[in-house]
């Protein structure tokens, strides 16, 4: 009788440690420390030469941001050998020209890699001219045997769907349309990886039927008959994954401008990319797209650490010991009785 009670509480006591290694085998992510990799990675020639390009691309935004990048983490860079030309790129006629061209560019080409040409861009997607257009190009890509990018259609397609809920919502779907046409922006300029567009095209085609929608865009002249055929091949009982996803990028968005997102999400690869991303965006706000342009991925990289590491050595400890102690006592139970 001893050797039975000794044997059930030595296994029960096995049972309960194992239990508590697995409630204890928890990682957590840890951000890498961006000051650190800067320091490691980034020398001072780097972000000098980083400002000239940005001056002979005409663009002072940028120019600017590795200036802001240099004071942020510590690099003796001597502003005013910059300043003049980037002034000079920042004259009220200057700046007028430059964001009159990019406007109109973004708004008929649906790209841009300025601020004014992504506006342009964002501003046609919502008057239901940029997704038209996008999704006439597709049908006329199919009616001649080209090949037919399916994400762009598909965003397209949620993109009709999503202004005439928007109008529907008095605005209220507003941040998802945004999302959903910077994300078709980013695919026009290829911006995005393949593993992340096969997740896109996934949460795209389950909203949306976005062929029966590029069918409807043989009478792309009446935008109300596009509409109702987006909004009937619409299924919002489908749209979380897609909010969730558009969520981060305004998330994004708002942290950075419209500009830099479509810059940062070329280095997501999965929805955590995406989501250490967002992290990252709203910690360094405008200054994200250059610290990824100088960094790469290693900066939205992660470290998982235990989160129980004290306890879960405690528990390991104690499920050897009572595994040894269950062996001993089946072994002393299974002994035959000394008559």
């Amino acid at each position: 009788m001893f050797r039975t009670i000794v044997f059930i509480s030595a296994f029960a006591l096995l049972v309960y440690s194992l239990t508590m290694v697995f409630k204890y085998w928890d990682f957590v992510e840890l951000a890498p420390d961006i000051a650190a990799l800067m320091n490691e990675n980034v020398k001072l020639t780097d972000l000098e030469a980083q400002i000239e390009q940005s001056i002979a691309k005409d663009n002072p935004d940028e120019a600017r941001l590795y200036l802001s990048l240099a004071q942020t983490f510590g690099y003796p860079v001597m502003a005013a050998q910059f300043l003049p030309r980037i002034e000079a790129l920042e004259t009220p006629w200057q700046v007028t020209r430059r964001q009159a061209e990019q406007f109109a560019n973004g708004f008929m080409e649906g790209t841009g890699e300025t601020g004014a040409g992504v506006a342009g861009a964002v501003t046609a997607d919502f008057t239901v001219i940029g997704d038209a257009r996008d999704l006439y190009e597709q049908y006329q890509n199919l009616q001649t045997g080209k090949e037919v990018n399916e994400l762009i259609t598909a965003l397209a397609a949620v993109g009709v769907g999503l202004t005439a809920i928007t109008v529907l919502s008095s605005g209220s779907a507003a941040p998802l349309k945004t999302g959903s046409s910077t994300l078709k922006m980013a695919t026009r300029a290829n911006k995005l990886s393949p593993t992340l567009q096969a997740v896109l095209i996934k949460q795209a085609t389950d909203v949306l039927d976005y062929k029966a929608v590029l069918l409807a865009a043989r009478g792309e002249k009446n935008l109300d008959k596009l509409r109702q055929a987006a909004v009937k091949a619409y299924n919002p009982k489908a749209l979380d994954a897609l909010s969730e996803t558009a969520n981060q990028v305004n998330s994004i968005r708002k942290s950075t401008s419209l500009v830099d997102t479509l810059e940062i999400l070329r280095y997501a690869d999965s929805a955590d990319d995406l989501r250490r991303l967002e992290k990252l965006s709203v910690k360094y706000g405008t200054e994200t797209k250059g610290i990824l342009k100088l960094l790469g991925k290693t900066a939205i990289g992660t470290v998982r650490v235990l989160r129980h590491a004290t306890e879960l050595a405690i528990a390991a400890l104690a499920s050897v010991v009572s595994l040894l102690a269950s062996l001993f006592a089946l072994s002393a139970y299974l002994r035959p009785k000394a008559a």
